[in-house]
């Protein structure tokens, strides 16, 4: 039987469900044509008009209801003629003996304004020709079609990824040319604003909004380039007012660095002038430079430092030594709270139940991950049994450089204490030094979603 997983809302996914109840759905017309659904076997999430199987439930739905009766409208009464020489209504009287109205009525000719006579049985075969022939048409066409549809969808899948590979690289190519004229560190807002004329001093300026912002101001990207062609989440969206000269939302508009209103997330703790309600601006998380991981926030060429790709859902290490989704509550949303299963991250690229997607590493290589501890990204954990300390690195999870464990569900330490191992998440918050803005530590800020 197959389980079905569907969209009704394009943000909401419920399932599994059987071919019964997606029917019963579209039926009810919960599902539309342009409502997204998926099972086992299907290469992505896929609009039901283009999934042969449901074709006959979404016709059905679709029929018009037949017009409601209403009663004919009433004969009104007809008077008879007057009697021949009379002043009033008089009985007819029967026709006499003889007269040609004492005959039966005899039928009247047919003439070239009348209707044509039924069809004959030579003519019926003929239409039934004509309906096989019809029949056997479609059916040409529409096996064709089923077999096609898959393969499309795989092709657009892969289009999309193509794109969305494109524009990792992009984003990481402006970080490294950014590089290229700053000692080869990647932005970093709390160097560049000393002086405090784009963030008041005292608000943290180490954020993914900011570094973003940076890019973005100095022509390095785009806003376009910053959200994935398969962004699934509704509430991330290309930054369409962006201002690239004397923001308004700067302490000292002419002496700006960049635009402080950009919002990298959906929530984030200061508006800067703009919408608390506005969409989040990226897809794609980074690398949070603090720690044992500042290190890594330069143009270091390392094959294995991931310095940002497509975002990840959370993820718990079984007894096995495997890591699986968190099983996460219907109804989760966005924020500093873990989200494994239902994450809009799994739509990108991957499946209900599987990430996939592509990561940029230090040496400007891009690669298409299908699991979050890719093959080739070895990290040593050196408190594990010598002959397996070396493991694939999480690279959603902040793991304990000893242990190999999740080190915290929604913050990362700073200092000496701090891991070296990969992790992309964005944050929405953290502990800044109150003089520079720079970021120390991340004590529950990291965003899910």
């Amino acid at each position: 039987m197959s389980q079905w997983f569907a969209t009704p809302d394009g943000h909401s996914r419920v399932g599994p469900l059987t071919d019964e109840q997606v029917a019963e759905m579209i039926s009810k017309r919960q599902l539309g044509p342009s409502s997204l659904v998926w099972k086992e076997g299907m290469a992505s999430w896929t609009p039901v008009q283009q999934v042969p199987e449901l074709g006959a439930a979404l016709a059905a739905a679709a029929a018009p209801a037949p017009p409601p009766l209403t009663a004919p409208p009433a004969l009104s009464a007809v008077s008879p003629p007057p009697a021949v020489g009379g002043t009033g209504p008089a009985a007819q009287a029967p026709p006499a003996a003889g007269s040609a109205f004492s005959q039966p009525y005899a039928p009247m000719p047919a003439t070239s304004g009348d209707m044509a006579p039924a069809p004959t049985k030579g003519k019926s075969v003929v239409g039934w020709v004509i309906g096989g022939v019809a029949v056997a048409l479609c059916c040409l066409i529409a096996v064709p079609l089923a077999i096609l549809m898959p393969a499309l969808g795989k092709a657009k899948q892969s289009a999309g990824q193509l794109k969305d590979s494109t524009q990792v690289r992009g984003v990481a190519q402006g970080m490294v040319l950014w590089a290229q004229n700053n000692r080869d560190e990647y932005p970093l807002p709390s160097q560049i604003d000393k002086s405090h004329a784009t963030i008041p001093k005292g608000h943290g300026k180490d954020l993914p909004r900011h570094i973003y912002s940076v890019l973005v101001y100095n022509g390095f990207i785009s806003p376009e380039l910053l959200v994935s062609p398969a962004e699934t989440n509704p509430n991330i969206a290309a930054e369409a007012n962006y201002q690239y000269s004397r923001p308004p939302g700067a302490v000292h508009r002419d002496n700006a660095m960049w635009d402080p209103s950009f919002k990298a997330l959906q929530k984030e703790e200061n508006s800067y002038g703009e919408s608390p309600t506005a969409p989040g601006g990226t897809s794609y998380a980074l690398m949070p430079p603090v720690g044992k991981r500042r290190a890594k926030w330069s143009n270091t060429f390392n094959s294995t430092d991931a310095i940002l790709g497509n975002r990840g859902p959370a993820y718990v290490l079984d007894s096995g030594g495997q890591w699986s989704l968190l099983r996460t509550p219907g109804g989760t949303g966005p924020g500093n709270s873990e989200i494994g299963t239902g994450s809009y991250t799994l739509g990108i690229h991957g499946k209900p139940s599987t990430w996939e997607g592509n990561i940029g590493y230090n040496d400007m290589h891009v690669n298409f991950e299908t699991r979050p501890d890719p093959e080739s990204v070895p990290f040593t954990f050196t408190g594990l049994p010598a002959g397996s300390r070396t493991q694939f690195d999480n690279l959603f999870v902040d793991e304990n450089d000893a242990t190999r464990q999740k080190d915290g569900t929604n913050g990362v330490r700073g200092g000496p204490t701090s891991n070296a191992n990969n992790l992309l998440r964005n944050w929405s918050s953290g502990e800044f030094d109150p003089e520079t803005g720079a970021l120390i530590s991340i004590p529950s800020g990291l965003w899910f979603d």
